[in-house]
């Protein structure tokens, strides 16, 4: 079952989420490369903490952060979510990728490490 798509909930910079709260900074990276996801299509309309509640209910976070235009502010419409695991990480897969909000399909994957190419 996918969850409700989340309301506005306002913020923005990097969210960290730690176990005695949540901070900003840089965000942190799972040590497993298959907890580290790439999140396309995000509305403009989202926050960090919009992202983060979409993506809790499949498990324990520890960043969520949405791109923005260093200038304007303005979100690039893609962000990245770490969780402590890989099967959270698959389970956020399997319920939001391709999942419609505001208009737009969102495309979840797992982040491909640098340098790395399609071929």
């Amino acid at each position: 079952r996918r969850p409700a798509a989340p309301g506005l909930l306002g913020g923005g910079g990097i969210t960290n989420f730690t176990p005695t709260g949540i901070t900003t900074g840089a965000p942190p990276r799972s040590q497993n490369a298959d907890a580290n996801l790439f999140i396309f299509n995000i509305p403009a309309s989202w926050s960090d903490a919009d992202l983060a509640s979409s993506f809790e209910p499949f498990g324990a976070l520890l960043s969520a952060t949405i791109f923005k235009d260093k200038v304007s502010g303005a979100s690039k419409g893609y962000g990245f979510v770490s969780f402590q695991d890989s099967h959270a990480a698959a389970a956020a897969i399997a319920g939001m990728n391709g999942l419609q909000v505001e208009g737009k399909r969102l495309k979840v994957e797992v982040k491909k490490p640098r340098g790395a190419t399609p071929y």
